[in-house]
């Protein structure tokens, strides 16, 4: 707190002096702002290009860096997709190319590439790239490029997905999927999806999918092609079991017939 009022007394203490160089930039320099004490640092009002300390700006448009505190108001996304902001980045919906580490947005967050540090969407957070750190949105949140990922502890009221992996800690209000690999704890409350392979812990009071499992699996229905561990269900189903089924109905594709489904507990220990 004292160095935020510190730095409130320096600006302040500059415009009584009536010393800043205000500079309303054109487009081809730096933009179309009000910038002081410098062009490229300082406070900037407007839509400046290139800037250091604290800008403010209606909606972002063509903007190349940003470093330090990035406050808009709304978004022309698809007008701002290259912008690199390394700081804070605040408004109704930030967007911009890649922003770190603070991205914080009373709608949502969006980035075509990634968004890491903490990001806080009110509804949506989504990215073309990869999403690192924490994240947390009322809604969703995606990571929805061929390669992307989520990575860290990520949060969403409804819906949370990756194309190619989640890994750390995942909890979907509703559902968390991708088309790749699961690493880590996952939690959601109808079903969870992995396009290939699941590692961990894994909480779904709904359906849960995988290719291979590896870890602990409590879910209403679990449905893999190869179960490593322990899976505790409802109704337990596998191709191959190489560890422990334990609920209603537990069928094991690799064990002898008359052994495959079985209720209550169902094993196969063997290589």
């Amino acid at each position: 707190m004292n160095t935020v009022k510190l730095n409130l007394l320096f600006v302040f203490s500059i415009l009584l002096m009536g010393v800043p160089r205000l500079s309303a930039q054109d487009s081809l320099s730096n933009g179309k702002a009000l910038n002081f004490p410098g062009k490229k640092y300082g406070i900037s009002i407007g839509n400046s290009y290139e800037f250091t300390g604290i800008r403010i700006n209606i909606a972002d448009e063509n903007v190349k860096i940003i470093n330090g505190l990035n406050v808009t108001l709304w978004f022309k996304f698809n007008k701002n997709q290259n912008a690199v902001v390394n700081g804070i980045s605040a408004g109704v919906i930030p967007t911009g190319g890649s922003m770190q580490p603070v991205n914080l947005g009373v709608l949502g967050v969006g980035a075509n590439h990634n968004l890491n540090g903490l990001t806080l969407g009110g509804f949506v957070v989504g990215a073309g790239g990869n999403i690192n750190g924490l994240s947390v949105s009322g809604l969703l949140t995606m990571a929805d490029g061929d390669q992307s990922v989520i990575s860290g502890i990520a949060i969403s009221g409804i819906g949370l997905g990756a194309a190619k992996a989640i890994n750390g800690l995942a909890i979907g209000g509703l559902g968390v999927g991708t088309d790749g690999d699961i690493n880590g704890v996952v939690s959601s409350l109808a079903y969870i999806s992995a396009g290939k392979n699941s590692r961990g812990l894994t909480v779904t009071a709904g359906y849960l999918k995988s290719e291979i499992f590896k870890g602990v699996a409590i879910a209403g229905y679990a449905s893999t092609n190869q179960m490593n561990g322990l899976s505790i269900a409802l109704y337990n189903r596998t191709k191959k079991l190489h560890g422990i089924q334990v609920g209603l109905l537990n069928y094991a594709g690799n064990n002898p017939k008359g052994l495959r489904m079985l209720p209550v507990i169902n094993l196969h220990l063997r290589k």
